[in-house]
């Protein structure tokens, strides 16, 4: 298991290196760059922006700049807004030195701002996954032991819904219709902003959650249910579900112990998938319902061109969605006993 382990963490280091890569290349390929949005007081000096420039380390070469981000550089001191205070000390930094740098627009370290966010994402994703992975197994079940019946019909139409209509537009319909339509539950947001307590309370956060949960899971559901009533109509078909109630045995302890536990083992893996999705769906619904978490500080992050918190952002995902994909093969082998970590 150690050695396993190991291997994979070794194996997810180019991984990062190469999203990180793309990613900068990407954004540099962008029109603009962060001296185009920040609110500077011009001195007269007629190259202050050229300056301001030099010093973030813009007039480099795409790949110095990479390896500047990569092992650090010694920054000046930047004077952003011009009222004669450092905005950002001349610190070394890098990410391989465990340090993401200083965000531009924010004026503060990217590891405080992403560590802020980070929880509120979780907080949303966690929900999904266990909505999506139980509604989603138990129609996708239900479709497969009636099939060609009203639920298995009604889960197909699920599958072609749910995988169908775009997030955003989901998003903006439920908001209409349970905000502003029947005022059941709130616009946005993660709470009470008009409260004087900032405390984070969870049950004052769970009417804030219940549209972007419900947005986030319907496609994954739609795809679960999917998978899943393909796995039960093929284990169905096995000669030992067809023995199993030669010998007498109940249909629901055949459906129980040899049909749903063996068509379950292959949904595992749609686990790093599914995190995945949700890293990306976060990005969107986040923006839709104003939830304050990592996706929509990456889109403030791109709207300002602030390439630190971009890159942060963007490495912290790619992290996160590696570690699900861990943990797929993690469970992978525990639920199947056929699989042994060499």
């Amino acid at each position: 298991m150690n050695v396993f382990l190991l291997r994979r963490v070794f194996q997810a280091i180019p991984t990062l290196f190469g999203i990180s890569l793309l990613s900068f290349l990407l954004m540099l390929a962008t029109p603009g760059d962060p001296i185009t949005t920040i609110t500077f007081k011009p001195s007269s000096d007629p190259g202050a922006a050229q300056q301001l420039r030099r010093q973030l380390g813009l007039d480099q070469p795409p790949l110095v700049q990479y390896i500047y981000w990569l092992v650090g550089n010694d920054w000046a001191q930047i004077d952003v807004d011009g009222d004669g205070q450092w905005d950002i000390n001349g610190t070394r930094h890098g990410v391989l030195r465990g340090d993401l740098g200083q965000s531009i627009a924010l004026k503060r370290p990217v590891w405080d701002a992403i560590a802020e966010r980070v929880p509120n994402t979780l907080l949303l994703g966690i929900p999904v996954l266990l909505v999506s992975y139980l509604i989603g197994v138990l129609v996708g079940v239900a479709a497969a032991l009636n099939h060609g019946g009203l639920i298995d019909q009604f889960s197909r139409i699920l599958s072609v819904v749910g995988s169908a209509i775009p997030i955003f537009w989901l998003g903006l319909l439920l908001i209409l219709l349970f905000s502003v339509r029947l005022d059941w539950l709130p616009m946005g947001g993660m709470r009470d902003i008009t409260k004087k307590d900032v405390t984070f309370n969870l049950l004052e956060s769970l009417p804030y959650m219940i549209m972007p949960v419900m947005v986030l899971s319907l496609s994954n559901i739609a795809v679960i249910s999917r998978y899943a009533r393909i796995q039960v109509l093929e284990v169905l078909s096995q000669d030992y579900v067809r023995t199993a109630h030669s010998k007498g045995l109940s249909n629901t302890r055949v459906n129980t112990w040899h049909v749903a536990r063996n068509a379950l083992i292959p949904i595992v893996t749609l686990l790093g998938g599914a995190i995945g999705f949700l890293l990306g769906g976060a990005v969107i619904v986040e923006q839709v319902f104003s939830w304050p978490g990592l996706g929509q500080l990456t889109i403030s992050a791109v709207s300002q061109r602030d390439y630190p918190l971009i890159m942060g952002s963007v490495l912290i995902s790619g992290v996160m969605y590696i570690f699900g994909l861990l943990i797929t093969d993690l469970l992978y082998g525990l639920v199947d006993p056929r699989i042994r970590f060499g």
